[in-house]
């Protein structure tokens, strides 16, 4: 909805969006992937697991964000360049996930 062409989005139905307002960029979408040749992804994270995720070197405020215009835990993670990396990505996706769904943590 907010992405380039090509980029897929990660929305929940309605009544599994039960996260906060924060846990979306719009609608009930809280991560997408960009197409290639890029492979990095925008998603939301619980603000403080974002600031981790920064510090750490795998992801930098979404530039919207960095305006003020949505909320502080959107970000853009770097595209995994190995089977590891991938996990890694894949374990912060799913943290967005259980914020976007209120999941116990």
């Amino acid at each position: 909805m907010i992405s380039v062409p090509g980029a897929r989005a990660l929305t929940l139905p309605e009544d599994a969006a039960q996260g906060p307002p924060e846990a979306f960029m719009i609608g009930t979408e809280f991560a997408h992937l960009h197409p290639a040749p890029d492979h990095s992804l925008h998603s939301v994270l619980p603000p403080d697991l974002a600031s981790r995720v920064i510090e750490t070197g795998w992801a930098e405020h979404h530039p919207v964000a960095r305006r003020g215009l949505i909320t502080s835990g959107a970000v853009m993670i770097y595209a995994p360049r190995d089977e590891e990396e991938a996990e890694l990505v894949a374990q912060i996706v799913t943290a967005a996930f259980e914020y976007a769904t209120n999941a116990p943590a």
